[in-house]
């Protein structure tokens, strides 16, 4: 399956906080994603190749969830 210039994006709203997932692939089986939460970066663990979208949104949340559980031990 030919993936290259495939591009998702997911808004939704973790515990009262807007985030944005955007999951692309520029090389073929090969997905990347970037995260914010109310327009701050999220930082991303390091991972390997991800050959999934699947894979990538649950990585993308999972990160989305720990920065919002972050900001709530933070305030």
């Amino acid at each position: 399956m030919n993936t290259v210039g495939f591009r998702r994006t997911v808004r939704g709203v973790v515990e009262g906080q807007r985030f944005l997932i955007t999951i692309t692939s520029q090389v073929d089986d090969v997905f990347q994603f970037t995260a914010t939460v109310e327009g701050v970066a999220v930082q991303v663990r390091e991972q390997g190749l991800i050959r999934n979208k699947g894979d990538a949104m649950q990585l993308a949340m999972i990160a989305v969830e720990r920065h919002v559980m972050e900001l709530a031990r933070k305030r």
